[in-house]
Formats: structure tokens, C-alpha cells, sequence
């Protein structure tokens, strides 16, 4: 009975042996590699505002690809996240929800694990998983998607599959029993460094000011008629458009405006968007094929598209790639002039 036993309790080894085995060849080494070399930012980023280790690990692999998109090894940006009305730093395009997307770039992951904090902590629908335990990635996962932070339905599963895998809530409990202390960062800067900053201010505020004292204000534009669906309909340089409301639709607006989808999908460079948000610009009428007199260059500002240029002078994109040997890949430098006619 003792020699069975003992057979038993050598199978259940094996067994077990290879379990673990098995678990450990699923890891992937760049992701390994991936975790040693960030695992320290993503803790000081839970120091400093409160954000899971784990959850921000986890959100890092998934989003750059380990590090390996183009995003993160070109602008640093390891998150996706995007331009928005509030950027001022450089910015790439690239085609994603819809073509020529404006995408934040930055001079270091550090930047970008730090942004990346600062955009959870200040945007209001994230507020609720701050009243969370910090140590509840769960919690955490599921409340990234209930917030709309991804439209990958299984995206909460995925963040899990990934903390657990890797183990990466061990760097939560480092935290919270205070093994981890970020490193302290001197505050001083070169000489030439701050030289270097002041005049690369000083040119953006000379282009802002050259820019804006000629460039058109939708808002601005005149209201000719309204919808049956209550939007207006204005003209920009002969072109009409409309603003959109949030939870618009390319098919509703099509039938409101009694177009078709591919003419609204041709008029504004849609790609594959089907929704919008509030105060978009969507033309309903073919645009120019030049900006109207009086407007022959637009001066890019920054986190600015050639998508935006053209929805602000209402001519055609690919008119205004042909005009200044431009393509939809383009990287767009603060102050650079564009063509327009």
C-alpha cells in the first residue's frame, strides 16, 4: 500500500511538473523583456497617481505591442492615445478609427507612462475607479471598459489574462508594503536645454499668432437651413456643412439629409467611421478644389492634421497632398506652411 501510495505521489509530480511547464513556455520573453523594463515607471506612475501597476503594464503590452507598433518605437506613445483638442506637443498620423488620426508623440516612454496617467486621473468618466481598492485590477479591467476607454469587447478578459500570466499584481503589492521607492529626478536643466525650450516656444507662439490671424471660424459661418432632424446646415466658402450631434450615425444623417452614405463617406474622407461625436464637421456638398481667394497658405499648428485643414478651408484632401507633394503618411512639423491654392 506504502509502494502505491508513493507511485501515486510521484505521478501527481510529474503531473504537476509539467503544469508548470506549460504555464511558463505561454510566456512570452518579449513581453518578459517588456515588463523588466517598464515595471519601475509603471510603479512610480501607481506612487504618483494612484493607477495600478499591474492595470498600466498590462494596458502598455496590449496597446504597443510590447513596445514593437510603430506608434511606440517612432513617438514613444506606448497607450494610442490620440491628439485631442487640449495636445500642444508633436504628433504622427496614422489610419485607425479613420484615416490621418492624430496621434500624441513624445521624447520618452517616461512621458508617455505619465500622460497616460494624467488622462485617466483627469477625464471624468474614469473618476469612479479611483474610489476602487488599488489593488483591485479586476475592478479596474472591467471599469476601463465600462467607461468606453476600448470598443475590444473582450478587452477587461485580456488585461486580466495578462496581470495573472505575468504575475504583474506583484508589483501592486510592492507598492502598497512600500518595497518600491521611485528614483528622485533632479529638477535642474541645462543651460542650453532651457535655451533650447524658450525658443522653440518662442517660434510656436510666432506661427500661432501668424496663423490665426487668417484662418476661417466654422463656427463663425452662416446658417442657411435647418434639418428636419434640427441641424443647421451652413456655408463655408460656398460648401455647406453641418456640425454633428453626439450619437449621430452615417446612416441617419444620410437619410435626414436625404444623400447617400457613400457621398457623405466621399465628401469627408470618412474611411470606415460610421459614428460621431458632438460638434464634428461634415460636409454634405463635393468640396473646392482650391481654398477662396485670400487664403493661399495655412500655417500647421500643433497636434494639427491636413483632415483638419481641409474640413477648415473646405477643399479636397487629395488636392491638398498633390499641391505641397504630400500623402496621407506624412509627418506634419509645428509651422510648416501648407498650400492652399
Amino acid at each position: 500500500m506504502a509502494r502505491k501510495t508513493r507511485y501515486i505521489a510521484l505521478f501527481l509530480l510529474i503531473i504537476s511538473e509539467f503544469v508548470v511547464f506549460a504555464q511558463e513556455k505561454q510566456k512570452n520573453k518579449i513581453t518578459l523583456d517588456y515588463i523588466e523594463k517598464y515595471k519601475d515607471i509603471a510603479m512610480t506612475e501607481m506612487v504618483n497617481n494612484k493607477i495600478p501597476a499591474s492595470i498600466t503594464l498590462a494596458q502598455g503590452i496590449l496597446e504597443s505591442g510590447n513596445g514593437q507598433s510603430k506608434l511606440a518605437k517612432e513617438g514613444n506613445n506606448h497607450f494610442g492615445i490620440k491628439c485631442h483638442k487640449d495636445w500642444k506637443g508633436r504628433s504622427m498620423r496614422m489610419d485607425d478609427d479613420a484615416p490621418n488620426e492624430c496621434f500624441r508623440v513624445y521624447n520618452s516612454a517616461e512621458e508617455s507612462y505619465r500622460d497616460h496617467s494624467l488622462f485617466l486621473r483627469n477625464g471624468t468618466r474614469y473618476a469612479f475607479l479611483f474610489d476602487l481598492k488599488i489593488t483591485d485590477y479586476k475592478g479596474w479591467a472591467k471599469g476601463l471598459k465600462k467607461a468606453g476607454y476600448a470598443t475590444l469587447p473582450t478587452y477587461a478578459n485580456v488585461l486580466i489574462n495578462y496581470i495573472e500570466t505575468y504575475n504583474l499584481q506583484q508589483y501592486d503589492q510592492m507598492v502598497v508594503k512600500g518595497q518600491f521607492k521611485p528614483k528622485k529626478k533632479s529638477d535642474t536643466k541645462p543651460k542650453e536645454v532651457e535655451k533650447e525650450q524658450k525658443n522653440k516656444k518662442n517660434k510656436q507662439k510666432k506661427h500661432k499668432n501668424v496663423a490665426a490671424a487668417n484662418v476661417p471660424v466654422l463656427s463663425d459661418c452662416k446658417v442657411v437651413e435647418m434639418t428636419a432632424g434640427r441641424h443647421y446646415i451652413r456655408e463655408n466658402f460656398g460648401v455647406k456643412f453641418i456640425f454633428t450631434k453626439a450619437g449621430d450615425n452615417l446612416e441617419s444623417l444620410a437619410r435626414e439629409l436625404k444623400m447617400s452614405q457613400y457621398q457623405l463617406v466621399k465628401y469627408n474622407n470618412l474611411g470606415n467611421k460610421r459614428t460621431f461625436g458632438e460638434g464634428e464637421v461634415l460636409y454634405i456638398n463635393p468640396k473646392r478644389r482650391r481654398a477662396a481667394e485670400g487664403y493661399k497658405v495655412h500655417v500647421i499648428q500643433s497636434g494639427e492634421t491636413l483632415s483638419q485643414v481641409s474640413r477648415l478651408y473646405a477643399v479636397r484632401l487629395e488636392r491638398i497632398f498633390k499641391m505641397n507633394g504630400l500623402n496621407e503618411n506624412s509627418v506634419l512639423r509645428v509651422g510648416q506652411e501648407i498650400r492652399l491654392r
